[in-house]
């Protein structure tokens, strides 16, 4: 199936089928989308550019200066703890198809009246919560800074779509960042 064709061992076809996704995202929700970039000057852009930057010097210094750390479970659910191709390559995609989907989600609920707050409550418990299961998959000090990251970016990211100019562009480098604060408290 699908599953054993795109794997963490085939970055380059992880990287494809995000960029493929990502594509029919913004051909599908072309209005939600358009409406959140549409005052982005190119200037702004540029911001994405230095935290693809950060990530890749901060790979760079992971796996240059530390020494891997041994896990006491299964380390291959949570690509920042391997550090792989996967994480240093393939993870900024699959953040901006996240935050393509973040956006698509925001807007389709605004545009149904609901309030921030309400909006917030979605994120919270539909996309919070949820990381709590990471604690099966690594252990709970891993899981449950894992779960406080993502109920702390439920809050944020619809805010900054909403209320802030190219909120959608600091989401992308809030979002790259929290895994690169990851990897770095893991690896030392």
């Amino acid at each position: 199936m699908l599953t054993q064709v795109i794997t963490m061992e085939r970055y380059l076809l992880n990287i494809a089928f995000l960029l493929i996704v990502a594509l029919i995202i913004v051909f599908y929700f072309k209005k939600e989308i358009s409406d959140v970039i549409e005052k982005t000057k190119k200037q702004d852009l540029i911001l994405i550019m230095i935290s693809l930057i950060i990530h890749a010097v901060t790979s760079y210094f992971i796996l240059r200066f530390l020494n891997q750390p041994t896990w006491p479970f299964s380390n291959h659910g949570a690509s920042f703890l391997l550090m792989n191709n996967f994480y240093i390559w393939t993870k900024p995609f699959d953040i901006l198809v996240q935050q393509l989907l973040i956006i698509v989600l925001v807007k389709k609920l605004s545009e149904q009246r609901m309030n921030l707050k309400q909006i917030t409550l979605i994120f919270i418990l539909g996309f919070g919560a949820i990381h709590i299961f990471q604690i099966f998959k690594t252990d709970i000090i891993i899981g449950l800074a894992f779960t406080a990251g993502a109920l702390l970016s439920s809050v944020l990211y619809p805010y900054m779509i909403l209320k802030v100019k190219n909120g959608y562009i600091y989401n992308y480098m809030i979002h790259l960042a929290i895994y690169n604060i990851a990897a770095i408290l893991t690896w030392t």
